[in-house]
């Protein structure tokens, strides 16, 4: 068959598209006892030697907490800033390291990203968010076989963890494995009907068997729930510009680059649709 630029841009979105709609997990924080996290509080009754401790502690959720913030905002490289400064105050706490995997990631630095879910585990080994996080990097860094293995274990520690059971699917996806990625995407949708990963990967899935109508009603299922989610909105451009339709294809590049401008694909893809369509 003759590559023509449609069956080019096809071809290269297929391949793209496998490997969007990864969760990254992170713990929020929670207003407890702020000595929680803190490896050496005082019992002497000394109260300014325990206020200090307090404080300290207090300091360090001030921290996580702004990093957190950032983290949702999308700004990657202040919230690593706070919470590598929580991380050099307190060496012992998984859920900064959590977050700083969760940032590198981000960052595409997928070794750190490795690295830092690795130290968590040592730490505390039963942590299936980790797990679930270390392989969404290593599936990024093209080992697919290792990154099931950890989205598995995540699933053993934690059976009713739907964004594993998604991203599951999703890398079985890439190794063609379209019935377990099926199973593992209706369980994800099972625990959380909610789950707009879920939907948008179970459209990836029924496209790439054909199945372009129940792909196109799985993305709007994804939007519907959550109209912000870009990824969604991505791979509708993309199922309407593999049908020709690419005014709406182009619409809708705009859209995913809107809600989320550093989306790289949905600038590429847009780019492409426009060498056809001008």
């Amino acid at each position: 068959m003759m590559m023509t630029p449609q069956n080019a841009m096809r071809q290269q979105q297929q391949h793209q598209q496998l490997d969007r709609g990864l969760a990254m997990f992170v713990r929020d924080p929670v207003k407890l006892d702020p000595t929680e996290h803190c490896p050496h509080v005082l019992t002497s009754p000394s109260e300014i030697m325990f206020s200090g401790v307090v404080d300290a502690c207090v300091d360090e959720e001030r921290l996580l907490g702004a990093a957190h913030q950032e983290y949702k905002a999308g700004n990657y490289k202040q919230a690593l800033q706070h919470c590598s400064l929580v991380h050099e105050k307190n060496l012992q706490r998984t859920d900064a390291l959590l977050l700083l995997g969760a940032i590198y990631y981000q960052l595409r630095d997928f070794d750190m990203c490795i690295v830092k879910n690795e130290e968590a585990i040592r730490i505390e080994p039963q942590f299936a968010e980790c797990y679930g996080n270390m392989a969404n990097a290593l599936k990024e860094k093209g080992n697919i076989d290792l990154a099931i293995h950890y989205y598995t274990v995540a699933i053993e520690l934690k059976p009713n963890f739907c964004d594993a059971w998604s991203n599951l699917s999703s890398a079985y996806m890439r190794k063609g494995h379209l019935q377990e990625a099926a199973e593992c995407c209706q369980h994800a949708l099972m625990l959380n009907p909610h789950l707009v990963d879920a939907h948008s990967n179970l459209g990836n899935m029924l496209k790439a068997q054909g199945l372009t109508h129940h792909a196109y009603l799985c993305y709007m299922e994804a939007i519907r729930l959550q109209p912000t989610f870009a990824i969604a909105w991505s791979n509708l451009a993309g199922l309407l510009m593999e049908a020709g339709e690419l005014q709406k294809a182009l619409t809708y590049y705009k859209e995913a680059i809107r809600l989320k401008p550093n989306f790289a694909d949905a600038h590429l893809n847009q780019g492409n649709v426009l060498k056809v369509y001008l």
